[in-house]
């Protein structure tokens, strides 16, 4: 029975190990794969450019429409190989894992999203116990941003933008809360928004790859957390929440 036991925990070590082996093939294929697209697209973009500017007196309306649809799909194609590379290196080609300040993550993440406050003139209010976090700064301050970039982005022009976001901490982890007030989801529509490129909104009112969420997903997962989103419908504001596991949070006494 010994025997038996010794064998299974060691077939179960085994395919612990092959899974990891493949996940990383993956994760290099991914970034190998998107990291090469880049440079022929690049190439195409650049050319059509160059027959924008250099036909632009020359062709008809159906003629510009056609070269303007033209570089606008490469231009979306590229944004959306530029999120693969991001998605690939989570947990690889970012800054190293170390004690890092949660409430220095998000005031980085407010940082870059200055313009978009500004341009929205939006209300952000901020509360809670934002813990230490042995992570990499540069993975929650993304996904801090892209949680907040959603709350500022979807909502209706006339709207006063109001977004809360809130940390607690519990006995097992700390969740983190971005509360808005925006367009809202239908509640059967949520398990869709973290999937790749998904999106539930039409491009022509709100741009985006589909893939910011995806991303958060990756990176709580990758801290062995779990994300969601919460929302009562069209119109009712949503609600993303993320958990992480305490025993990441806050450093060991020195």
């Amino acid at each position: 029975m010994a025997s038996d036991n010794k064998t299974a925990q060691e077939r179960q070590h085994q395919t612990e190990e092959e899974l990891r082996r493949s996940n990383a093939d993956l994760e290099q294929f991914a970034y190998s794969i998107s990291h090469d697209m880049r440079q022929p697209l690049r190439m195409i973009r650049g050319h059509l450019q160059l027959l924008e500017r250099s036909l632009q007196d020359k062709l008809d309306g159906d003629e510009q429409e056609s070269l303007h649809y033209a570089l606008d799909g490469a231009q979306r194609l590229d944004a959306m190989i530029v999120s693969l590379l991001d998605y690939s290196r989570v947990g690889r080609k970012t800054s190293p894992q170390r004690w890092i300040e949660t409430r220095a993550a998000l005031d980085e993440a407010l940082h870059f999203l200055e313009p978009m406050i500004e341009e929205s003139q939006a209300e952000i209010q901020i509360s809670g116990q934002w813990p230490g976090i042995h992570a990499s700064h540069d993975e929650i301050a993304r996904l801090l941003q892209n949680l907040l970039a959603n709350a500022l982005k979807y909502h209706d022009p006339e709207q006063t933008v109001r977004v809360a976001a809130e940390s607690k901490l519990t006995d097992t982890q700390g969740r983190v809360c971005d509360r808005d007030n925006g367009t809202g989801i239908a509640p059967e529509q949520t398990p869709r928004l973290f999937q790749f490129y998904s999106r539930l909104q039409t491009r022509s009112r709100f741009e985006g790859t589909g893939m910011g969420l995806a991303l958060c997903r990756r990176i709580v997962e990758h801290y062995g957390g779990r994300i969601w989103a919460e929302s009562e419908g069209d119109g009712k504001g949503s609600c993303f929440c993320f958990e992480i596991p305490l025993k990441t949070l806050n450093p060991p006494p020195s």
